[in-house]
């Protein structure tokens, strides 16, 4: 048999045929894969302000979804009215961590605090807007300090109010965190007392060996006031308490204005009640079938357990409503055998956003839905 070659134009021409042929179909290839192009983060979570008489701090945990991408900064908006609103901006920061300061604001006027996380994408939604009321809302106690017993239990002890400001007192919440700055380190737990001379309350839950800074702060009516400063410091599993940790420096961001708003803030009829600072038990369910009944100047409240708790034990449940003409803050808690409560004192013919938690140790369920109640005269 005789072999017979192709004149080298014509193996030329045809290397080239098929080099065009695989360029397009990888072209074909690329463009019919699934697009995974960057899309905003959602927006902050447990959006906490607390206030002494001239400055605000707010404090967050990150969103939920961050997009896709890394997020790359926060922005927190001080308002004069809730909004969404034409208003202009009362101050504003910008920071990567999770909290800022906010200096200039008015004692006795209430502001509205929301927070932005943005990526490379754009930024996210706000979060729901937190009311407070600057020199109002209740001094921290003081002589803060921690014990822990061999199985890691703490011991958060306090001199508690003599006196409070204009805000009805609410309860003390006791919070202890991995690091001993305010916008740096993890939430890690809580623990709550709800009577104006109360010195103390549990926190459990806690790594062995591991070191936490613990601080107290007073929450009114008008909103949670300034925690106790330095935070104490504290090893669990040690039985003695540790002295207080040396105060850090605090970063304290600039105030700004600014002649415009940015982004759609979140509706005030559909706000919601934000956790008071827990870490969020993600794998829990909230409660179930929750009936919410409109009363002269209150709300019954009544619930089914979850469905699940990710197997973590439930020491009670906590309902929170946030409304009325200065967006106050109302509160009831129960054991975990008890599943209704009634919020009173409230003021008649006005609105509230209300929702239930499970409480576990240190943590949170997601709330249940949030109801529109509109409490009768």
């Amino acid at each position: 048999m005789k072999i017979r070659f192709l004149p080298s134009e014509l193996r030329f021409k045809n290397l080239h045929i098929l080099v065009v042929f695989i360029f397009a179909l990888l072209v074909s290839i690329i463009q019919s894969a699934p697009s995974h192009a960057a899309t905003p983060p959602s927006a902050p979570q447990y959006v906490e302000a607390m206030t002494d008489s001239n400055q605000v701090a707010i404090t967050w945990d990150p969103p939920n979804s961050n997009g896709g991408e890394v997020l790359l900064t926060y922005t927190v908006r001080i308002w004069s009215a809730p909004p969404p609103t034409s208003s202009p901006m009362f101050a504003s920061c910008v920071t990567t961590n999770l909290g800022c300061i906010i200096g200039g604001v008015i004692p006795g006027v209430i502001y509205y605090v929301d927070a932005i996380a943005s990526n490379s994408a754009g930024p996210s939604a706000p979060s729901a807007a937190k009311s407070i009321s600057p020199g109002a809302a209740g001094k921290p106690p003081t002589n803060v300090s921690a014990m822990s017993d061999s199985k890691g239990l703490l011991t958060i002890k306090w001199t508690p109010l003599s006196a409070l400001t204009a805000g009805a007192f609410a309860w003390y919440t006791a919070e202890v965190f991995t690091s001993s700055e305010m916008s740096i380190g993890s939430y890690s737990g809580f623990c709550t007392a709800s009577a104006i001379s109360e010195s103390s309350c549990l926190i459990g839950g806690l790594k062995l060996g591991g070191t936490y800074y613990a601080q107290v702060r007073t929450i009114s009516s008008l909103g949670s006031g300034y925690p106790s400063w330095p935070r104490f410091k504290i090893v669990a599993g040690t039985a003695a308490s540790v002295a207080p940790s040396p105060s850090p420096t605090q970063v304290v961001p600039s105030a700004t204005t600014s002649s415009a708003p940015s982004a759609s803030a979140t509706p005030a009829n559909s706000s919601k009640a934000t956790p008071i600072a827990t870490g969020l038990a993600s794998s829990s369910f909230p409660p179930q079938a929750v009936k919410v009944t409109a009363l002269s100047k209150a709300i019954r409240v009544s619930w089914s357990a979850p469905k699940y708790t990710g197997g973590l034990k439930i020491l009670g449940y906590r309902v929170e409503a946030v409304g009325g003409s200065g967006l106050s803050i109302y509160q009831c808690r129960t054991s975990a055998k008890v599943l209704t409560c009634t919020l009173k004192n409230l003021e008649p013919k006005l609105p509230y956003n209300l929702a239930v938690y499970v409480v576990f140790s240190g943590k949170e369920s997601p709330s249940s839905k949030i109801f529109r109640v509109v409490t009768k005269s």
